[in-house]
């Protein structure tokens, strides 16, 4: 069977690029009916927490990368590599050197040419001959990571090792151990590097890195996922949205392309906004709900899925609707001065606004928005405007923006009171009647 695994370092938050690892191992296993495992590297005693722990964690369930057995951690693991290195330093394979005191042990790299195949990159050879002897067991009794990880794999029957390019110079050094133990090595693939758009590995230079931050975002977990699966793979046929089911039925190391892959936000966002247009409209209120809890409290149920029902195209991530409709919340705080003018300067127009609102205020309420725009549009006439004329004026009083859903079903979930006072705050501030 094919057993595959995600190994990060407790050492900081889970960064794009170790989902995206974590993400083509999954996919390898759920496509080809394996198991894949989670081990927490932690013997970096210095820098590994456990609030990092529990953030990894927590990412890869949100993201829903749910892993098969228990969570293995390398701290629980050390009298296992002491006495693998024990059993190098009785064949003669691997020595102790004293530093400050306290011995380390250090395996003796034969000099010789080793040859892997990739599964990316195809046949694969460096020469031993230029490496020092490598240090397995440090000063501190704890493993390195070339050590602790050739025991791990070799003993969780790890089959296929799928990993970043910055690990292939780290293979031969692996695959010489597996030789001086005795093992069959797995099968390596190693994948292109997520680069930045000046082509440097991704970095916090480049802006967020780790996946709690658009998790904060409000960016969708399976739009994350579909984002990171066309970082260095893609199908014949140029698809670009995908569910994890059908990328778990697609996926194939055979796709995988050789050269870095280029993080681009804007795709990022767009693919976010197509998975938000999949959202059925309750799930699409509920999950802005949860991420908009006092504000939805605060608007209650009803009149909250009627407004978020008008953005649910209009939005590319959740954090996107306090900026795109602010005015669902709070007042238009200032008024675009030139717009405001040109309202107000238009001869007539804003009598015919305040004509608009005394007639308004006639109305019981404004949960009909078919008679508040047959009245718009038949006050408009009689006064010798387009409708669009009085619509596009009325949407800036209420909004303090040229753009938005629909007016009249906006104002709906305005209310009248809101509606009403907005715009006499507006002609009282901007326009004095002769």
């Amino acid at each position: 069977m094919i057993r595959v695994r995600f190994a990060p370092s407790p050492t900081g938050f889970l960064h794009i690029g170790g989902v995206r690892t974590a993400l083509f191992n999954y996919l390898y296993a759920r496509g080809q009916g394996g198991q894949f495992v989670l081990r927490i590297e932690d013997t970096d005693r210095l820098r590994s927490t456990s609030e990092f722990e529990e953030e990894i964690l927590s990412s890869m369930k949100w993201l829903g990368l749910d892993w098969d057995g228990e969570v293995v951690r390398q701290s629980s693991r050390i009298v296992r590599y002491s006495e693998a290195a024990r059993h190098l330093i009785e064949a003669g394979l691997a020595y102790e050197k004293e530093e400050d005191g306290k011995k380390a042990v250090l395996f003796r790299m034969p000099p010789k040419p080793v040859l892997f195949h990739d599964l990316v990159h195809g046949a694969t050879q460096f020469d031993a001959s230029l490496f020092e002897d490598l240090v397995i067991i440090k000063s501190d009794g704890y493993p390195t990571y070339h050590f602790a990880c050739v025991i791990d794999d070799h003993d969780m029957e790890i089959t296929h090792v799928i990993r970043g390019d910055d690990h292939i110079s780290n293979t031969p050094r692996h695959v010489l151990l597996y030789e001086a133990f005795g093992w069959k090595p797995p099968k390596f693939a190693h994948l292109p590097l997520i680069v930045g758009e000046d082509n440097a590995p991704l970095s916090k230079r480049h802006g967020a890195v780790a996946v709690s931050h658009y998790r904060r975002q409000g960016f969708l977990p399976q739009a994350l996922i579909n984002f990171l699966a066309l970082m260095g793979w893609g199908t014949d046929n140029n698809q670009e949205i995908f569910s994890l089911a059908e990328l778990c039925q697609k996926f194939s190391l055979k796709k995988i392309n050789k050269g870095n892959a280029r993080f681009n936000l804007e795709k990022l966002l767009w693919i976010n906004s197509q998975h938000l247009k999949r959202l059925s409209l309750d799930q699409f209120t509920a999950e802005l709900a949860a991420y908009y809890p006092e504000e939805s409290r605060a608007m209650g149920s009803e009149r909250w899925n009627k407004s978020m029902s008008l953005y649910q195209t209009r939005i590319k991530i959740y954090s996107d609707l306090k900026s795109e409709a602010g005015y669902l919340f709070e007042d238009p705080a200032v008024y675009d001065e030139t717009v405001a003018s040109a309202i107000t300067s238009r001869g007539g127009l804003a009598d015919v606004l305040e004509i608009w609102r005394q007639k308004a205020s006639g109305l019981a309420d404004f949960g009909d928005d078919k008679v508040l725009e047959t009245m718009t549009r038949e006050l408009a006439g009689e006064h010798g405007l387009e409708a669009k004329d009085l619509i596009h004026p009325l949407r800036f009083v209420l909004t303090g923006k040229t753009v938005s859903p629909g007016l009249f079903e906006l104002m709906s979930v305005l209310g009248k009171e809101r509606c009403l006072t907005r715009l006499q705050r507006f002609l009282t501030q901007h326009y004095s009647p002769s």
